[in-house]
């Protein structure tokens, strides 16, 4: 079936309007009397704003940039309601807006300060802006709370602000004097520990690793010129040992040599005037037969003592120049090999010394440079504290003096002469309103959801053959019942408007 046009749907409402009279006009006038009266009875909400400036730029912190630390919240909404809505405030609020008369319990309070929340709204209208918000029924209260939330939220703020500052002094302060204890007993260490080690200095194990070197290349060169030395000794013993053997062969076998010349040359002038028996010329030839036999008797007694290793040295021997100069140089390369040896002995006494020393000072390096690196830590941390306290105690001072994150009321709380949100006019437009637009929707919805066929177009409308309409008619007696019906249902409409008026003058003039 198709769907009725407007101009049927306007038919069919003033139709169904007519024939539902009675329950329209009812509906209109419990919807109007109902909504006037949640109107008269629905509390008045006023609400109080202000409105607070964060002001974290003024003259003073170009100047005091790096020097001190201002409190900086990034969240001012949140910082004002847990500063706000904390049990000091809170207690504060409640006394100043009189709450607290007639002695509540602690029940009673603990359901005041939750209503006193749920009221208030805090919200940030720009980085630096805060806006605080209270409603409630009394316009006195409102006003008052919002302002004293307002000022408490200022000075409990810079009274954190100066506690926080203060704290962070304090213990600033109280970490100073325990790191300058420690760094007294550090230093005072580091001092006993040097005066019991002399030894352990800095620079001293580069000194004995220096020594130590010096040491071994002194104790190589000595050990290389004693081998030197030895050897020089060697070659002259074996010079000194030729030289006397040839010396002394020289010598002893010349000296029989000459003599035999001459008694030879005797020899020979004696035989020329005498003849071989003559005494003379005997003992001659006997001197000279000895001297031979000598000779004979030195030369075996020389090839012994090389078979033995021994070197025959005679007086004549030891009086060559050759010999006495060999033997000097033998007794100077002794001596020098001595020296040498003692040389080398100190030496390795000393290397051992600075090996001893220089176990004793890598050992004590160690402790002292724990014990260095532990003052020079505490130094470190104690300067570093000492300038934090300085910094600390100028942003003291710039609390107690309000130079740094400060506070100012932007937008102060008035008093609010008019209430918020639903007004009794707004009750008294919405009585008429929807006294109107729900029965007229009821019904609507009633020829949506029913199917049946009211009026003849609709026939016509779904191509089905329309032979005739039979109109209604209405007896005399039922027209007049009808009339007295709709003036009565008139009197109803108007009298209920009546009330309407009638009460919201009388609101409108504070009667009631």
């Amino acid at each position: 079936m198709n769907k009725p046009s407007p101009e049927h749907i306007r038919k069919l409402l003033i139709g169904e309007l007519f024939n539902s009279r009675r329950e329209v006009v009812a509906i209109f006038v419990i919807v109007c009397l109902a909504l006037l009266t949640a109107g008269l009875v629905w509390p008045k909400g006023y609400m109080a704003t202000t409105t607070i400036v964060v002001d974290e730029k003024n003259i003073i912190q170009p100047l005091m940039q790096g020097a001190a630390v201002t409190t900086d919240v990034g969240d001012r909404a949140r910082l004002a309601r847990e500063i706000i809505f904390g049990k000091k405030i809170m207690n504060q609020i409640m006394i100043d807006a009189g709450w607290m008369k007639g002695d509540p319990s602690q029940e009673a309070q603990e359901e005041i300060i939750r209503r006193l929340t749920k009221q208030t709204r805090i919200v940030s209208l720009a980085k630096n802006v805060i806006k605080i918000e209270y409603q409630d029924d009394d316009p006195e209260r409102a006003y008052v709370t919002t302002k004293r939330y307002a000022e408490l939220f200022i000075s409990g703020s810079l009274d954190t602000k100066a506690a926080e500052s203060q704290a962070a002094f304090d213990f600033i302060d109280k970490q100073v004097k325990e790191y300058h204890e420690k760094l007294v007993l550090s230093e005072e260490q580091l001092r006993a520990f040097r005066s019991e080690n002399v030894d352990v200095l800095p620079g001293t194990a580069t000194d004995i690793g220096t020594r130590f070197s010096t040491l071994q290349a002194r104790i190589e060169q000595a050990t290389q010129e004693l081998k030197e030395a030895e050897t020089r000794k060697k070659s002259f013993e074996k010079q000194l040992s030729g030289e006397a053997e040839v010396a002394t062969t020289l010598s002893r076998e010349g000296q029989y040599r000459t003599r035999i010349g001459e008694l030879q040359a005797q020899l020979d002038v004696l035989r020329l005037s005498y003849h071989d028996t003559y005494p003379d010329v005997v003992r001659i030839r006997h001197q000279i037969a000895d001297l031979t036999d000598a000779i004979e008797v030195d030369r075996k007694q020389r090839e012994k003592a090389k078979a033995s290793g021994r070197v025959v040295v005679d007086e004549g021997v030891i009086n060559n120049p050759m010999y006495q100069q060999l033997k000097r140089d033998l007794s100077q390369t002794q001596v020098n090999i001595d020296t040498l040896n003692a040389r080398i002995a100190e030496a390795k006494r000393q290397l051992a010394s600075a090996l001893d020393r220089g176990k004793r000072v890598h050992s004590g390096e160690a402790t002292l440079a724990e014990l260095t690196r532990d003052y020079q830590v505490t130094r470190d941390i104690y300067q570093d504290l000492l300038k934090r306290r300085e910094t600390a105690r100028v942003s003291v001072n710039l609390d107690t003096e309000k130079q740094g994150l400060n506070f100012r009321i932007q937008e102060p709380a008035t008093f609010p002469h008019d209430s918020s949100g639903l007004r009794f006019g707004h009750f008294v437009f919405g009585a008429v309103f929807f006294g109107m637009l729900i029965p007229v929707g009821l019904l609507y919805a009633r020829l949506q959801l029913d199917p049946r066929i009211r009026i003849g177009a609709m026939v016509e409308r779904s191509k089905v053959p329309l032979l005739a309409v039979v109109p209604s008619l209405w007896p005399p007696n039922e027209i007049l019942a009808v009339r007295r019906e709709l003036m009565w249902l008139n009197l109803a409409v108007i009298g209920t408007l009546g009330i309407v008026v009638l009460i919201s003058a009388l609101r409108v003039v504070r009667v009631i």
